[in-house]
This record gives C-alpha cells, structure tokens and sequence, in this order.
C-alpha cells in the first residue's frame, strides 16, 4: 500500500470516530460488568367494572371461586319449602312416600305425594330430563302425621327417557326445593 493510501485510510478512521461524538456512559463502562435493567413496572388489570345486574354463576360442592363476590339471598317463604318424602301412587288413592323416592313405568298414569316444611298448593312442579312426564292437577295436601306436602298427577310416555329424574318444586317468591334422583323411570 502506498503512504498516500495508508494516510488515506487513516484520515478515513479518524473523520468516522471523529463523527461519532461523545462516547456514552454504557460505551465508557464497557469493561466494567453491568447491573442488569430492572424490567419497567407491569401496570396493574384495570378494576373489573361493577355489576348492575344479577348473574348467574354455577358452583359445584368444594369449588373455588376468585374475583367475584357471591350473595345467597334468605328464603322468602316462612317454613322454607323442603322436600323430605316423595311416594308415586295410583290415581286418586291415598298411599305412602318415604326419603328414599319412587319409581314409575312407561306410559303410567299416577299420582306423586311428597312431603316436607314448607310444601303446599301455591308450589309449582316441574321433573327434569327430556319433557316426557305430564304434570296436572297439583294441590296441597297433609300426611296422616300432620306434615304438609303436595299431591300431583303425572302421565309418563310409552317412550320416555329409562332412569333418574329430579321433581322440582318452586314457590311464587322463587324459593325451590328439590328431591334429587327420586323418581326413577323404569321400562
């Protein structure tokens, strides 16, 4: 290379350094090990907003729930309603029901009986499964023992869905109760 050349590329080095300016803070303690950078400040979830209306929300036995607040309202009915005894019995006939519940045949048509605080002819009944059992003529009723209850008919499908149903009773104030897998619908 000739001394122009070198000179040349000297120059060259020195405009581009020149150029640069002043050396930053972090190009002056390049050999010194640095702190690493905090990480910036994670912003906090905004508030979730207020409910103004009520919202279902379906908790299963032993379930947690977070970041919601759950209000169980006191019965409005005065005994509570609380199906304690369910017994499936010919039309018109009187007969007995137990804690246990009952069964029931295709394309039968009886009469279910329960018992309980609170049970009387203001209740309304529905069964759960597909809508194969028909409810009518729903009226309140008391045991041999002084317990109120409620008495209503059912006509059930010659194919209506085999096993365990739910009968439902809800009040005018929307109380409920429920005797859970009481009727079984057999062949």
């Amino acid at each position: 290379m000739s001394r122009f050349s070198s000179f040349f590329v000297v120059a060259l080095v020195c405009l581009i350094c020149g150029c640069s300016g002043t050396l930053s803070q972090s190009a002056v303690d390049a050999g010194a090990p640095s702190a690493p950078n905090p990480a910036p400040p994670t912003p906090a979830p905004p508030a979730p907003a207020p409910l103004t209306d009520a919202h279902v929300v379906t908790v299963s036995s032993g379930q947690s729930v977070t970041g919601i607040d759950i209000n169980v309202s006191t019965p409005a009915d005065s005994p509570t309603p609380n199906a304690e005894m369910l017994g499936v019995v010919p039309l018109g006939n009187g007969g007995r029901a137990s804690n246990v519940g009952d069964v029931i045949h295709r394309g039968a048509k009886m009469t279910i009986l329960m018992f309980g605080p609170g049970l009387n002819a203001a209740l309304s009944a529905t069964i759960s499964g597909p809508p194969d059992i028909t409810i009518s003529n729903l009226q309140g009723i008391t045991s041999v023992d002084g317990d109120s209850g409620v008495s209503f008919d059912v006509i059930v499908a010659s194919d209506a869905a085999l096993g365990a149903r739910t009968v439902r009773l809800r009040s005018p104030h929307d109380d409920m109760t429920t005797f859970t897998g009481g009727l079984e619908v057999l062949p």
